[in-house]
């Protein structure tokens, strides 16, 4: 690991702190200094954070830097301006998912996610925004607001991890958890310009109970790979706390699985999965990364999957679950009537799937399972857009008059890998003609993490994209 030749602790990744504490060059107390006032002046103009906790944050820097000075660090974390979504229960944190129907007094419990991130030493800064239970592919909802584009505020951030892309974005933290159950690590990753990753189900047990089940998962998004696959080390291996999947073991060493370049590698290339319509700017990005990958030695072959798409099965169980969440919270009418219109629309739909449909939804996905487990007995990594537009005017759900009826309708490319489980991620790759960010997506194998980030490593090696130095105000 090389020492930084930025000044600026507020610009530095994870990787480069870490290099800084541990020759004592800079602490664990400066780097969250610098983090909580980027957060105080860039939050401002986002709105990325439902709760920021300084005083906590300091009083765990100053641990950490006592751990750095003594030799005892905890690992390369140790000292790491961290955030948590909110839909993660943080212990000290009011718990609120977005909603105004959840308990304001703060959390006692937290899951395992966030006590692997403790216990590596990381410095939590605060919990980030989601949309009401994170059932939508943008961020705004009745409890905490709009969270807005840091390249342009008049534009969406993405989510369900909105407030987390925008953080990393703008690295207020260096760390940001998120969460993905239909593409909501990869949404706000593309439309934000940042780095996330959908790690294959099982290698972080999911010890929270969720009626999405499988189709949930947990992972980082960061301005850096190698911040993401540091993460990674902290958080992933077994636990007797899994409620749903299986890891299996040995677990990799995700910084060493960044290594090894493209060459040789087989991509699977696709431009729309045979049924999305992609915008010409991002259509023009994603053949530019699959002709430079082509240049850097991997073997690009343009395919289609093989799939047609499994929206209406992907609808039946996410609106099914999400149904369970709002008779969950909501009561009566006027408890409903405290919640984001939007949600309660489709948990009315998803009340009246029956079992029948549930299951065909289920079989469905059994299905897309093996067609993918196939295509990739002939190629290493499917390569496609991340999001075939980039971001959406702020406030909307989906754009009027193009025929939508959800939000689920512009994301063609995400929750595909929901479904099966796989390993998916979005890595930037250019701006369109407004100076939106445009992120291309890797997909790898079940439990074949290791190439994705071999994949995304070295195209930002190669093809590094810039961040906003600051929110971009229209």
């Amino acid at each position: 690991m090389t020492i930084p030749t930025k000044t600026d602790l507020g610009e530095m990744t994870a990787a480069e702190l870490s290099a800084l504490f541990s020759t004592g060059k800079a602490s664990p107390v400066e780097a969250a200094r610098a983090a909580l006032d980027r957060i105080e002046r860039f939050n401002p103009a986002v709105n990325a954070f439902a709760h920021v906790v300084p005083e906590s944050a300091m009083a765990e820097a100053r641990a950490s830097e006592t751990r750095w000075a003594k030799g005892e660090a905890l690992g390369p974390l140790d000292g790491a301006p961290t955030t948590i979504k909110e839909l993660t229960a943080v212990v000290g944190i009011p718990w609120r998912r977005g909603s105004n129907l959840t308990d304001t007094a703060p959390a006692q419990h937290e899951i395992l996610v966030v006590k692997r991130l403790r216990a590596a030493g990381a410095v939590l800064l605060g919990t980030t925004t989601s949309p009401e239970f994170g059932w939508k592919g943008v961020t705004h909802g009745p409890a905490f607001g709009n969270t807005l584009n840091p390249w342009r505020t008049d534009r969406a951030s993405g989510g369900s991890s909105g407030g987390a892309a925008v953080a990393a974005a703008l690295n207020m933290g260096v760390l940001h958890e998120g969460s993905d159950g239909a593409g909501s690590i990869r949404i706000p990753g593309s439309w934000s310009g940042v780095f996330g990753i959908k790690p294959t189900f099982g290698w972080l047990p999911a010890d929270a109970a969720s009626p999405l089940m499988q189709l949930a998962h947990r992972g980082p998004l960061t301005r850096t790979v190698e911040d993401s696959a540091l993460f990674l080390n902290a958080v992933t291996g077994p636990s007797p706390d899994a409620l749903y999947g299986d890891c299996p073991a040995p677990v990799p060493d995700w910084l060493e699985a960044t290594k090894g370049g493209v060459k040789g590698l087989r991509i699977g290339y696709s431009r729309t999965f045979g049924y999305a319509s992609v915008a010409p700017d991002v259509a023009a990005a994603v053949e530019r990364a699959a002709d430079r990958l082509a240049g850097m030695g991997a073997i690009v072959e343009e395919v289609h999957p093989g799939f047609a798409s499994p929206l209406e099965a992907l609808r039946v169980l996410w609106f099914a679950a999400e149904s369970v969440i709002v008779d969950r919270f909501a009561r009566d009418d006027a408890h409903r009537a405290r919640m984001d219109p939007g949600l309660v629309a489709i948990a009315e739909i998803g009340r009246r799937f029956s079992a029948q449909e549930f299951l065909a939804a289920e079989h469905v996905r059994a299905e897309l399972k093996v067609t993918m487990a196939r295509f990739h007995e002939r190629y290493d990594a499917l390569l496609s857009p991340t999001m075939p537009i980039t971001a959406l005017e702020a406030g909307i759900d989906f754009p009027e008059g193009e025929g939508m009826t959800d939000w689920t309708d512009w994301s063609p490319f995400t929750y595909p890998f929901n479904m099966t489980g796989q390993p998916a991620v979005s890595v930037p790759c250019g701006f369109d003609g407004g100076g939106l960010p445009i992120g291309v997506q890797f997909v790898a194998a079940r439990f074949r993490d290791d190439i994705v980030l071999r994949l995304s490593s070295a195209y930002q090696a190669a093809y590094p994209e810039a961040f906003p130095a600051a929110p971009v105000i229209v």
